[in-house]
C-alpha cells in the first residue's frame, strides 16, 4: 500500500555541504520514525542549490538575494512543492520572500529551533551562528519572548565563530576549527547556559556532541525532522 507524503522543496545551496547533509538528515527520519523502506515510499523531494549572495557577515547584497529567493520559491511551488523549507539560518532574514509570494507553507527553522527550547525548559541559552544570526533580532526576539534569556559569545569569539563557518563552507575545515568551536562552547557554557544553538547549519559539521557538556540543539537536525513529520501529516 502506497503511503500518502507531502512534497517536500528545499531551498538550499548556502552553503550546500549543509544541504547535503539536510537531505540525508530528512531520509534517515523517514526510514527510522516512519518505517519508510520500499524505493517507490521514499518522499519526494524538490531540492534548489540556489547560489544567494553571502549575507553571512553583512547584508549589503540583501535585495539581490531577496529577488533570487523569492523566484526560487515560486518556482518550487510551480514545480509541485506542498511546502517549503530553508536551510540557511540567516536566510531566514527575509523569509517573507517564501511566505507573502507563494501560496503555500513555509516551514521556518527559526521557529522549530525556538519551539524546542520552549519545550526542553531551557531558561538561558547559547546562539552561535553567522555574524548576523549572533547580532540580529532574527533569533533574539523570538526566544526573548519565549522568556528565554540569550547569549552570545564575545565579539572576538564571533569572529571566529564566522571565520569557522567560512572555512566549511569552503571545504577548509580543519581539528583546528573543531577546537575552537568546542572552547566557545565551554565558554558559554561557564555563564550560565543550559544549552546552545548551532544557529547555521554548517556548525553541526565541526562541533562533536560528544565531547561538548550541554545540550545542543542542531537547527538543521530539528528542521529535518520537523519536515519529515510535514511530509507525512
Amino acid at each position: 500500500m502506497r503511503i500518502h507524503m507531502k512534497t517536500l522543496g528545499v531551498i538550499g545551496g548556502m552553503g550546500p555541504q549543509a544541504s547535503i547533509r539536510f537531505l540525508d538528515l530528512v531520509i534517515r527520519c523517514c526510514t527510522e520514525k516512519f518505517g519508510v523502506r520500499e524505493n517507490d515510499q521514499f518522499p519526494r523531494i524538490i531540492m534548489s542549490n540556489l547560489p544567494a549572495p553571502d549575507l553571512i557577515a553583512n547584508r549589503k547584497k540583501e535585495k539581490e538575494a531577496a529577488r533570487m529567493l523569492t523566484e526560487e520559491a515560486q518556482k518550487l511551488e510551480r514545480a509541485g512543492a506542498d511546502f517549503l523549507v530553508m536551510t540557511c539560518n540567516t536566510m531566514h532574514l527575509l523569509a517573507d520572500c517564501c511566505t507573502s509570494t507563494t501560496s503555500i507553507p513555509f516551514l521556518s527553522i527559526i521557529d522549530t529551533v525556538v519551539k524546542r527550547a520552549g519545550n526542553d525548559g531551557i531558561k538561558r541559552i547559547g546562539l552561535l551562528g553567522s555574524l548576523t544570526t549572533m547580532t540580529s533580532d532574527l533569533y533574539l526576539k523570538p526566544l526573548r519572548k519565549a522568556g528565554i534569556e540569550v547569549v552570545t559569545p564575545s565579539a572576538t569569539d564571533r569572529m571566529r565563530v564566522v571565520a569557522c563557518i567560512k572555512n566549511v563552507i569552503a571545504g577548509q575545515a580543519t581539528r583546528r576549527e573543531e577546537k575552537i568551536m568546542q572552547g566557545i562552547i565551554r565558554t558559554l557554557e561557564k555563564k550560565g547556559c543550559e544549552a546552545v544553538i548551532l544557529g547555521c547549519t554548517e556548525l553541526p559539521l565541526i562541533v562533536n556532541r560528544d565531547i561538548v557538556k550541554i545540550p545542543i540543539l542542531d537547527s538543521l537536525e530539528l528542521l529535518a525532522d520537523a519536515a519529515c513529520e510535514e511530509i507525512f501529516r
